[in-house]
């Protein structure tokens, strides 16, 4: 038992996990992320455009844009 969880431990860290990025508007006072830097709902963004990831994203509590759900 104790070498099939160390062979599952190695497959479960041996594989990168892709993470996604999503846009933001400016650095503070987003409320939304989005898949699409070209996205209908930035193009009211008086700030600089930022890339992150989803997980950074919805730690700032930002959640997915309307248009593209």
């Amino acid at each position: 038992m104790k070498k099939l969880t160390i062979v599952f431990f190695i497959l479960l860290t041996s594989f990168n996990s892709v993470e996604t990025k999503v846009y933001i508007c400016g650095p503070t006072g987003a409320k939304k992320y989005h898949y699409s830097e070209n996205c209908r709902g930035l193009t009211a963004c008086r700030h600089q455009i930022t890339k992150v990831s989803v997980a950074q994203a919805q730690g700032y509590g930002l959640t997915l844009c309307g248009w593209e759900d």
